[in-house]
């Protein structure tokens, strides 16, 4: 109505009085069955042109009663009462009014699409929800399986994952193949456990029972023998305690032990404690770390095993004369542990071994030990997130492990 007003205006400013109550008129023949109410007033007050015929009580309503409006001719079936308006156009004064027909249309077309939009989302949320229980049967139905198989003794069976998917059941998929593959390394591990106690401790059990029957059978016992039967028996029982260690490591929680230590103190330490046996040995000891902390988070003890372990090896398997560094840095990755030698070597075959239970290289087979060194070296680098690493020196190993923050 204010546009109209405003229009009504130009044209009075264009073509005069005439113009004006000829299209008021005309406004008023169009609207169909009274949707729209007008009414033109002179300056006396007298009606002009619309089609209400009698005049409004000052001030003006903003809205009234179909009912009270003093209107010829039908009215529409849903209009049930008038908003109006008054605007000055020139010396005259227009009136105008809207039936509120619209607000039920409005209403009307509102529900409509409410009643549409809910049975589309209806109709599309039972499509939808129906493809994704589907979907979802099928990957459940699949984990059930493999489960299933891998009860039935079919360990390397695997539940199929999408490298990318990042939904729940993706992520218990990669959970359970990644529980499997732990179990079934555990039980390879076990299995390389009883193969390889079965082989390497039958000789000197062997050993050991011979020279108890020696003794049984001999009128006389010698203190050497007896010296003897109590070495191969601490030698054996050394064995089996690291074997234990190793299994305790690899099959219990020792993270509730951690706590943050510096790398470089550990270092100091164990290097201060091999520095006699170094010495006897005719090897020179070094060691190399910054100024600065290197911090760890893990076990201070079996840091410290760790450490003691590849030190001993290196000065077991060194001849007099060679040179054994222990050299520490901070990397972006993290703390880097390094044990550097310039003796025999490792063969380039036996580096992929030698962190197995009792293997032992032919160069350190006439030597004292149990192979088992290495193991428990790697099964604390396991422990603690580290990765062991073995490499040629020329000449000589080094062995690298890296921490990761």
């Amino acid at each position: 109505m204010r546009s109209d007003a405003g229009t009504l205006v130009e044209i009075f400013e264009l073509g005069g009085d005439e113009m004006l109550v000829d299209r008021v008129d005309a406004l008023a023949e169009v609207s169909f069955q009274n949707a729209r109410v007008y009414q033109l007033l002179n300056s006396d007050g007298a009606i002009v042109s619309g089609n209400l015929s009698s005049t409004f009580a000052s001030p003006l309503p903003d809205y009234l009663p179909a009912k009270d409006l003093p209107l010829a001719g039908e009215i529409h079936d849903e209009v049930t009462g008038y908003w109006l308006r008054a605007d000055d156009v020139g010396p005259y004064l227009l009136i105008q009014g809207t039936g509120d027909h619209i607000v039920l249309e409005i209403l009307e077309a509102l529900g409509m699409a409410l009643v549409v939009g809910y049975l589309a989302v209806v109709i599309l949320g039972l499509i939808v929800g129906i493809r994704i229980g589907r979907i979802t049967e099928r990957r459940i139905a699949a984990i059930s399986n493999t489960l299933a198989e891998v009860s039935a003794g079919n360990l390397a069976s695997r539940i199929s994952t999408t490298p990318k998917a990042r939904d729940d059941l993706s992520r218990v998929s990669t959970e359970i193949n990644s529980m499997l593959g732990q179990i079934k390394r555990l039980l390879e591990s076990q299995e390389q456990i009883s193969n390889d106690i079965a082989h390497d401790m039958r000789t000197p059990l062997q050993h050991l029972r011979q020279r108890l029957e020696k003794l049984r059978d001999s009128p006389t016992i010698r203190p050497d023998d007896i010296s003897a039967s109590l070495d191969q028996t601490e030698e054996i029982i050394a064995t089996f305690n690291a074997l234990l260690r190793i299994a305790q490591i690899e099959g219990s929680d020792r993270r509730e032990r951690f706590g943050l230590y510096d790398l470089s103190e550990i270092i100091a330490n164990v290097t201060e404690v091999f520095e006699p046996a170094a010495e006897d040995a005719g090897i020179e000891l070094t060691t190399k770390v910054p100024g600065e902390q290197l911090e760890v988070v893990g076990d201070r003890n079996l840091l410290t095993q760790l450490l003691s372990n590849l030190v001993e090896n290196a000065i077991k398997h060194c001849p007099a004369g060679s040179k054994v560094l222990v050299l520490a840095e901070s990397t972006l990755a993290g703390p880097t542990l390094r044990i550097t030698d310039n003796g025999p070597g490792i063969a380039r075959e036996d580096r992929e071994r030698i962190f197995r239970r009792f293997f032992r290289g032919e160069k350190s087979r006439n030597s004292p030990g149990n192979g088992l060194g290495l193991a428990l070296a790697k099964a604390i680098c396991d422990l603690h997130g580290a990765e062991i690493t073995v490499s040629e020196n020329d000449p000589g190993t080094t062995f690298e492990i890296n921490f990761l923050r």
